[in-house]
């Protein structure tokens, strides 16, 4: 009778298994990550880059879409861009889908055995639809459907949702008491294609902050420098006056470089900017009580 527990007990193989991430500091293997958003802020087209640059990489994607209508994947050609070129992604939509939410993942995780779901990545598209968030029992057994998957090999990204005031996500502690890592996503304007900024909520490994370019037209997906990334519109007309100043006088005292940059030497904001990005676009040495200016 203790048979099926000793063959089920760890042992010290079972301990050498490394973090692995298939993108460095983001999507970690083998581990459940949540996505949250508001509606409208770029989680679905976040989602389908990541699953075409997971396609090459990982041996199976399968993308369990119970959200995005068939008009809307028509509309943004997940065929043609996922679909068609990919042999090993398979996108399971409710229209097609052989069982209700809830089912399809009680029946993966009856099969989750062993490493049966090894180099796999699993897409939960979104989570409100496989289950009432709100309601901690019946959210419960989906995340726990999904520890399994986990367990037996699989990566899992779930997309979620904001509550109402955007701050935090919607849904019960069980959600989150499950998670192994949690980004909320914030859209960044682009006059082409869509940016989205990535803040680590939670982490049980070594994640940080993200942001990514993303080609509607082709799915590409391009990380973006992070700093630059959160930078406003001012701040980045201050770094490129002020490198375009360093770039021509070499390394200048810090009054004579807001002067030229066509700023007030006690202009606060200035003054402050010109710290923020010290040591990223410059970086400043002391000189008795002056303090100079070079690029970095």
């Amino acid at each position: 009778m203790l048979q099926i527990l000793t063959q089920a007990s760890l042992c010290e193989a079972d301990f050498n298994q490394k973090i692995d991430f298939v993108i460095e500091g983001f999507i970690t293997k083998r581990m459940m990550t949540m996505v949250y958003a508001d509606g409208g802020n770029g989680k679905s087209w976040l989602a389908f880059a990541l699953a075409k640059y997971c396609a090459p990489r990982m041996k199976q994607v399968f993308y369990l879409d119970f959200d995005n209508p068939l008009s809307v994947l028509k509309e943004r050609k997940v065929h043609e861009l996922l679909i068609a070129p990919h042999a090993n992604l398979h996108y399971v939509q409710r229209s097609k889908s052989p069982l209700p939410p809830f089912e399809l993942l009680r029946t993966l995780a009856e099969n989750a055995t062993a490493n049966q779901f090894e180099n796999m990545i699993f897409f939960v598209d979104s989570l409100r639809d496989f289950a009432d968030v709100n309601n901690e029992a019946k959210i419960g057994l989906v995340m726990n459907l999904l520890k399994d998957i986990r367990e037996a090999g699989g990566t899992i990204l779930i997309l979620g949702h904001s509550n109402k005031d955007g701050r935090n996500y919607q849904g019960s502690n069980a959600i989150r008491n499950s998670l192994d890592n949690m980004y909320q996503l914030k859209k960044r304007e682009l006059a082409e294609g869509v940016g989205v900024i990535l803040e680590v909520r939670k982490e049980r490994a070594a994640i940080v902050d993200k942001a990514f370019d993303i080609d509607p037209n082709t799915l590409d997906l391009e990380e973006i420098d992070l700093i630059e990334a959160q930078a406003s519109e001012q701040d980045l007309e201050f770094v490129n006056q002020i490198k375009h100043v360093l770039v021509r006088e070499g390394q200048v005292g810090k009054g004579d470089l807001l002067n030229a940059a066509g700023y007030a030497k006690d202009d606060k904001t200035a003054r402050a900017r010109l710290e923020k990005y010290d040591g990223i676009y410059w970086k400043s040495s002391k000189r008795h009580t002056r303090i100079f200016y070079q690029l970095s």
